[in-house]
């Protein structure tokens, strides 16, 4: 496709004024969301505030039939009746307003209800708005984190868990569109950018975000027969190898298994089994603060009060039910991602990497999951819901496409 192609927002919902400052705060969400969570939340939230009153005004209740509606409100439901039945409902209560922000995948698809090309350039301008804030996260990175270890501070302490993912998400996105089309157009930035955010990846020295990364990437070299990206990622390999600080933290690995550090080991096989029996209808969001963790176990890192990792802490913040319910909702936004790219892969190739950017940055957030507890970073979950609005909005598209509907 040209560079014009790409430079016009379309909606196919008419012209109300709602609708265009729902455009507006929408696209200033995702371009936001990886430069500042102060800055992309009220975006969030005023953008969950004009969708609800559009649907109210126009009686629109086509959302429900989404494929999400359910998941969404199940997992709604069961967490927020942990919150209220949980030990501390007063500090988990007003935790659970992020969930509001889960209703952000159906005006995020619904905006798109226009052909299937503007539909397609307005996915990619989502995309490239996200990878344009990974980029400047990765310029404020590069010329932060040297200026802190210049004045004393750890190198690994200048990094945290959040950003890394983001670069992650930004790489997967920009390594399933190079083929397609727009590496043509827009070759130089996308270039510029892959530099960027692998360059923010390292000097964050997360080791489980280097291996999820490193496994979504050969999965969408593989999907999409694009040996370059093998090439790259072993080129990477080699030269994060090469590295004394890279050696260093592989060495730390092992403290995870020490009883005595209280790392992962501790966490997984003594503190978690024994919570998730102990609040088997769920705590709510954040329940159980670090002092509630030491009457598991003395060996707990200072102020910890997350279990690193997706599953078991949705078992003890939601419960049983709400764990069952979150795995269906994951299972199937991978599912309708990796079928939307086999669906488009034979007649809009363009689409089919769009829905692949997707699908690969989700699993790599889905395998990162298994050693973070990224679900309750609120940044994490917000791109979550992102890329689940993406692969909703490819969805209709193309179900309108279908049906010659495409007004």
């Amino acid at each position: 496709m040209r560079i014009r192609d790409y430079t016009t927002f379309r909606v196919g919902l008419g012209t109300e004024v709602d609708e265009h400052v729902l455009i507006w705060l929408l696209l200033g969400f995702v371009f936001f969301l990886p430069i500042s969570t102060s800055f992309s939340q009220p975006f969030a939230y005023l953008a969950v505030g004009v969708w609800a009153y559009g649907l109210f005004r126009r009686r629109d209740f086509s959302f429900m039939s989404s494929p999400w509606f359910w998941p969404v409100c199940l997992f709604a439901f069961l967490t927020l009746l942990a919150a209220l039945m949980g030990p501390n409902p007063m500090d988990s209560i007003p935790k659970s307003r992020r969930l509001l922000l889960m209703s952000l995948i159906f005006p995020l698809g619904s905006l798109f209800r226009t052909d299937h090309h503007d539909a397609r350039a307005n996915t990619f301008i989502l995309m490239g708005l996200f990878v344009a804030g990974t980029s400047l996260l990765g310029v404020w990175d590069i010329i932060r984190v040297p200026f802190s270890v210049f004045r004393g501070e750890n190198l690994y302490d200048t990094g945290n868990m959040r950003d890394p993912q983001l670069y992650m998400m930004g790489i997967c996105f920009i390594l399933a569109l190079w083929k397609e089309g727009v590496r043509r157009s827009w070759g130089n930035l996308m270039t510029c950018a892959l530099m960027l955010n692998v360059l923010g990846v390292i000097l964050h020295f997360k080791r489980g975000v280097w291996l999820s990364l490193f496994i979504a990437a050969f999965m969408i070299a593989c999907v999409s027969r694009q040996r370059r990206i093998i090439m790259i990622m072993g080129l990477l390999v080699l030269f994060m190898a090469a590295l004394p600080q890279t050696r260093d933290r592989i060495n730390l690995l092992q403290e995870e298994f020490l009883v005595e550090t209280g790392g992962r080991y501790v966490l997984w096989t003594q503190i978690a089994p024994r919570m998730i029996l102990d609040y088997p209808a769920g705590t709510g969001p954040r329940g159980l603060e670090h002092e509630d963790f030491l009457e598991y176990s003395t060996h707990i890192q200072p102020g910890l009060n997350h279990l690193h990792n997706n599953f078991m802490q949705v078992a003890v913040d939601s419960g049983w039910a709400g764990l069952i319910v979150w795995i269906w909702w994951m299972a199937l936004s991978g599912i309708i991602m990796i079928r939307l790219h086999i669906y488009h892969r034979k007649n809009a190739p363009e689409t089919a990497a769009l829905a692949l950017g997707c699908f690969g940055a989700f699993t790599a957030l889905m395998l990162n999951g298994m050693v973070e507890y990224n679900f309750g970073t609120g940044v994490i979950f917000m791109a979550l819901i992102m890329l689940m609005g993406i692969a909703q909005s490819i969805r209709d598209s193309s179900m309108h496409d279908e049906r010659g509907d495409l007004s």
